[in-house]
């Protein structure tokens, strides 16, 4: 009994370390990815930041659209291209 006791915990020790230098692994191909995360994260912000206040988003595009008209009105057809090329592709993704 004794001996079967040694063996299970000379194999828990094992799978301990082996679990310890697979965590380091992770955490070694991870760190190559947290400048993009990290950018992906402020991108989220800025646009949680832009959806919650919406008054304000409107109020710099309208004082945008009043300083420079032409140029809003580019902006404005770019946006309008990037909505439906996103609008269809979200329904070619859906069929």
């Amino acid at each position: 009994m004794n001996e079967r006791l040694f063996v299970i915990e000379a194999k828990r020790a094992r799978l301990i370390e082996r679990a310890a230098r697979e965590r380091e692994q992770v955490v070694d191909a991870l760190q190559s990815l947290s400048r993009p995360l990290g950018f992906i994260d402020r991108c989220v912000g800025v646009l949680h930041f832009v959806f919650v206040r919406p008054p304000l988003v409107a109020g710099i595009v309208l004082v945008f659209a009043l300083l420079r008209p032409r140029r809003a009105l580019k902006w404005a057809r770019r946006a309008f291209g990037f909505w439906q090329g996103y609008r269809w592709l979200t329904k070619k993704a859906a069929a």
